[in-house]
């Protein structure tokens, strides 16, 4: 059984889309962007397995509570 996810994923169109929108500059601080992508589930497990060695995945370290406080 082949797991949930994809084995390959692209972006294919990005834009501000909220640049007029009345909260825009909210958007803009949030770095909100609409996007369109494709994306393919793997074919059976040993694609799966070989998608999973390429991932990369960086999560930005969130500040400690206490840095918010002077915010």
């Amino acid at each position: 059984m082949v797991s949930a996810g994809f084995a390959a994923f692209e972006i294919t169109w990005r834009a501000d889309v909220f640049a007029d929108a009345p909260q825009a500059s909210s958007a803009t601080a949030f770095g909100t962007e609409g996007i369109n992508f494709k994306a393919r589930k793997p074919r059976n497990s040993e694609e799966w397995e070989r998608a999973l060695q390429t991932l990369t995945c960086e999560v930005p370290q969130w500040p400690e509570l206490t840095d918010l406080e002077g915010a």
